[in-house]
């Protein structure tokens, strides 16, 4: 009986270590971008867990966005077109000022056969948006851009093809991403 009280007091301790120093962290500090440039961060939630989403500036293919990852890319302050296809293909027009720290969101929506895309700018002034910025960043494994060989002229055509018809037509299917819209910090936010 006296070893089972000690080893009981032993897993109490345990487990009150454990609670003690597992405690969640609140701060989190992100990558900055070099002097002169803009970064942006591209996360990856919502359905669509299987399907990795082909991501795009413009006419540069970024990479496949698997689930539990997200993108990070270094790129020029100025305008950008930011694109993802899956299913669909969606868009947002972003203008990007130097030094700063940009958050996209590509989430997976429910498709016909497949799921589709659905890209959103994120907003540092929005309780949720911090806390997918949050929660993906702590969670999920950082992708840093780096340059493809692949040939995806034939997607870049069709994708621009889209988007100038969109454009035409003053659709509001193309999101904005404000050069006002910058990111600090993914500590966890409080109400």
């Amino acid at each position: 009986m006296k070893n089972l009280t000690k080893v009981f007091l032993l897993f109490a301790i345990f487990f009150g270590f454990s609670a003690a120093f597992s405690q969640k962290v609140t701060t989190q500090a992100i990558d900055k971008p070099s002097e002169g440039k803009s970064l942006v961060y591209i996360l990856k939630t919502g359905a669509g867990a299987l399907i990795n989403f082909r991501i795009y500036d413009k006419d540069v293919f970024l990479g496949s966005l698997a689930s539990g990852k997200y993108l990070v890319y270094e790129c020029e302050p100025g305008q950008h077109l930011f694109w993802a296809g899956a299913e669909n293909r969606d868009y947002i027009e972003a203008d990007l000022e130097p030094n700063s720290v940009y958050v996209i969101n590509a989430e997976g929506q429910m498709g016909a056969f497949v799921a589709g895309v659905n890209l959103r700018p994120m907003n540092p002034n929005e309780f949720k948006d911090k806390k997918v910025f949050y929660q993906v960043v702590k969670n999920g494994t950082k992708q840093l851009y780096a340059k493809s060989e692949e040939d995806k002229s034939e997607s870049i055509a069709k994708a621009m093809e889209k988007y100038q018809e969109l454009k035409s037509k003053n659709s509001n299917k193309i999101a904005v991403l404000t050069s006002g819209m910058k990111f600090e910090n993914a500590d966890k936010p409080t109400k």
